[in-house]
């Protein structure tokens, strides 16, 4: 874990207010690490955006592995976007990247791309116009669904991850907080945050090739889960 470059991080509140939300540190810097790994997956030959799209799925993976195994919450998806739920259904997370403003306490962040018109409802906080929209599509977990009860709906935190690097520097360094969104503008971008969690810096070394001669077995990237 890297020294906060944004100011110094209060990191027992940190940790006290991921573990009231139900989730913890170790989890999400998990999710974060194993994102870039996936990121990598992408090759000049794969099309434009696969290594997003590569990231994203290893990085929900990774998220709602660890939030089901050590938290108990379950997977979801809920008006076509993919989540991890806790049992009693009233929180949930998603993830999305986020611009270079992420993770910077004095700066407001908003998401990389806009939101679609179901992310835009998710993100909404409260208001009897949009419960008819979340009644409309039942919570599912695998083998399992559950119907969202008429005035309740789980509130939405987003891990939201910006990935940097520096010239000359090899390392790939990600910037992330978990937050809790206002809802988003006509355009679909996070402009306001209700709550904002930023997250200590995490650095991901190069990509590692085996030696000449010796069998690939996929690229090594050195990956501490501390």
């Amino acid at each position: 874990m890297l020294p906060d470059p944004h100011g110094d991080l209060d990191l027992h509140r940190l940790h006290s207010r991921l573990a009231q939300i139900g989730t913890s540190w170790r989890v999400l810097e998990r999710a974060i690490r194993m994102g870039e790994a996936g990121w990598r997956q992408a090759t000049p030959n794969h099309s434009a955006g696969a290594a997003g799209r590569f990231g994203y799925e290893a990085r929900l993976s990774a998220l709602r592995e660890g939030q089901k195994s050590e938290f108990g919450w379950d997977n979801a998806r809920l008006m076509q976007i993919d989540l991890t739920v806790n049992p009693e259904r009233t929180t949930a997370i998603q993830t999305m990247l986020g611009n270079s403003a992420t993770g910077h306490p004095a700066e407001t962040p908003r998401n990389l791309h806009p939101r679609g018109p179901n992310g835009q409802v998710l993100l909404a906080q409260g208001g009897g116009d949009q419960l008819a929209l979340f009644d409309a599509e039942p919570l599912r977990a695998p083998g399992d669904e559950v119907q969202l009860d008429g005035a309740d709906h789980p509130e939405v935190w987003v891990l939201l991850v910006n990935r940097m690097t520096r010239p000359g520097d090899d390392t790939v360094y990600w910037h992330s907080e978990l937050s809790l969104p206002r809802p988003t503008n006509e355009q679909g971008y996070i402009t306001d945050w209700i709550e904002r969690l930023p997250l200590p810096v995490v650095a991901a070394g190069p990509v590692v090739f085996p030696d000449e001669g010796e069998v690939p077995g996929g690229l090594v990237i050195p990956v501490d889960f501390r």
